[in-house]
């Protein structure tokens, strides 16, 4: 092996975990710059990780990696819409590959959420979920300026759009096969872009025991999705699945709470 191909290797995979976990720190800045500024105007918030500002945060990031990975590639004589592989001819068949694959993926999580509750508080799990996934509203005020609700609404709005495929991208179409090509072993290629995925997530957890929740739901939704892709070769239809999710957990509660101020 040449000096010049082993340099060409290590920025690869220099890259490759780069793109695995740069959304993590990004995040953190995001959600620390948008804090600053909700006090700036006005808006009384006691808890930084409302799921408001966390999508809103994610919206952002969404953007700059778009860029970056666009540009990236491009490097590399790739593109994003060769990466994901969209065919006109496939779209039925890859919807219903995406309805398919959310059903698969939701039965590990499901899982695996359930499981870790038990781990947590045992047979009393189920009385417990609320005091996780939701902060006690005692300690959470929210006052905030109508229009900025409205504002931050309308940007979360291209959530979906953006997240499913960015992701998807740069977890599953990028650093996976950059992985398993540099370790010559599957699961090495899968585990590792799964960590990133994981740890990205607990930004939208509102308590320490959400957060432990979130990592291992998320890792293991990121093993399901890293597996089908390996097995598939197409990113398509698991982009399909991620909209799908996102729309559900993104647009939806941002328009109940504009409906509701």
């Amino acid at each position: 092996m040449t000096k010049l191909h082993l340099n060409e290797q290590v920025n690869s995979m220099k890259k490759a975990w780069l793109v695995s976990f740069i959304r993590l720190p990004l995040l953190f800045i995001s959600l620390m710059v948008l804090y600053i500024l909700f006090h700036f105007i006005g808006g009384e918030f006691d808890f930084y990780l409302l799921p408001i500002l966390s999508t809103l945060s994610f919206t952002i990031v969404n953007i700059g990696c778009f860029i970056f990975l666009h540009l990236l590639l491009k490097k590399e004589g790739l593109s994003l819409k060769k990466l994901i592989g969209f065919r006109s001819d496939f779209l039925i068949k890859d919807i219903l590959f995406g309805f398919l694959w959310l059903f698969v993926l939701y039965i590990p999580f499901v899982l695996a959420v359930i499981g870790t509750m038990f781990l947590l508080y045992g047979t009393d799990l189920f009385q417990h979920f609320q005091t996780v996934f939701v902060a006690d509203e005692e300690s959470i005020s929210l006052s905030v300026p109508r229009w900025f609700i409205w504002t931050t609404a309308s940007i979360s709005a291209v959530f979906p759009f953006l997240n499913a495929p960015i992701e998807e991208l740069m977890y599953r179409g990028y650093s996976q096969p950059m992985f398993i090509n540099e370790y010559k072993k599957v699961w090495i290629g899968i585990v590792i872009p799964s960590i990133g995925f994981a740890l990205q997530h607990i930004i939208l957890a509102t308590t320490l025991q959400g957060t432990i929740v979130y990592a291992v739901a998320f890792f293991l939704w990121g093993i399901g999705s890293g597996i089908i892709y390996h097995k598939q070769k197409r990113l398509f239809p698991l982009i399909v699945c991620h909209f799908i999710v996102n729309i559900t957990f993104g647009i939806i509660p941002i328009v109940f709470l504009v409906l509701g101020t």
